[in-house]
């Protein structure tokens, strides 16, 4: 199955898990393509079966920076000549992939840099091609076509410029990045945030939904959504708990946890390993502001009581 029909106009192609994602296709009067990161013959494919092609898009729409969200925007915008929108923090990203860089924590010099550029050029082709966001989006915008409304809903921690794309009358979700995989929320950069990325999680299960589409799953359709949530927030808590078991084991760093990693212990090429690093990091600045761990002179201790 590379793609699925969830009736109303929208369709789901199927990328599934990194460097892939799944993505959204809405035709409602216009062709709508959100997070094109799926396989791009996958999504001519579909587009195909609705008597279109790709140079039929209309608008591609990014929920945010990530490379394996925006593979194919500037290549269906050369062929289509689409509009491309994106909120008013990813837009200046894409407009400059070297801004980019640096928001994804990537700065000139950093040790792993040319490994990631290397990764997304090989898996991710077009990610890094230069192009320009047409429009950009407010928290709350709507994008109004013949029968449907789309919605923009920030959703930040992931990375600050995630956001959810709402479909309204048939009461959607497109989640994106709060992808309920086993995998787990991902905070692996700089900029990321725990606290936020729970926050956002716990919003997006407030709300009431039909269809909860993940953004990586296969099957992208996720089945009582707020209960699948509730366990997604879990992870956040065991983490922790491997975090404070490492240091209760000897491990007074974080450069000393990562000797064996414990987020992705399969994943520990020299890339995954940074993004194992930061979300370390992330952990270890939380458990100490809940006095659950305490540093001194470079180095983490568990906290007495």
């Amino acid at each position: 199955m590379s793609y699925v029909g969830l009736g109303h106009g929208v369709h789901v192609v199927i990328g599934g898990a990194f460097p892939k994602c799944n993505t959204l296709v809405v035709v409602s009067g216009d062709v709508v393509v959100i997070d094109p990161g799926c396989p791009i013959e996958s999504l001519r494919a579909l587009l195909k079966t609705l008597n279109l092609e790709l140079r039929d898009i209309d608008t591609v729409v990014l929920s945010h920076i990530h490379p394996d969200h925006i593979t194919h925007a500037v290549r269906l915008n050369r062929v289509s000549g689409c509009r491309i929108a994106a909120n008013e923090v990813t837009a200046p990203l894409f407009d400059d992939k070297e801004k980019m860089k640096e928001f994804l924590g990537f700065t000139p010099g950093q040790s792993v840099r040319h490994l990631w550029e290397q990764l997304v050029n090989d898996q991710m082709y077009g990610a890094l091609d230069e192009g320009r966001v047409d429009e950009v989006l407010h928290n709350g915008d709507k994008i109004a076509l013949d029968d449907i409304t789309l919605r923009t809903f920030y959703t930040k921690g992931h990375l600050p410029d995630h956001m959810c794309l709402e479909i309204m009358e048939p009461a959607y979700l497109f989640a994106a990045d709060i992808d309920c995989t086993d995998f787990g929320p991902f905070y692996g950069h700089p900029n990321s945030s725990i606290v936020q990325l729970k926050d956002s999680i716990k919003s997006v299960k407030e709300r009431s939904y039909n269809q909860y589409i993940s953004g990586h799953l296969r099957n992208p359709l996720v089945q009582d959504y707020r209960q699948a949530l509730d366990r997604y927030l879990q992870h956040f808590d065991r983490r922790d708990e491997l975090v404070m078991k490492a240091v209760a084991a000897g491990a007074k760093s974080v450069n000393e946890i990562l000797e064996h990693p414990i987020i992705y212990p399969s994943l520990a090429g020299p890339v995954m390993l940074q993004f194992e690093r930061w979300m370390i990091e992330h952990h270890v600045e939380s458990l100490i502001r809940q006095g659950k761990l305490v540093e001194s002179n470079g180095h983490i201790f568990l906290a007495t009581s």
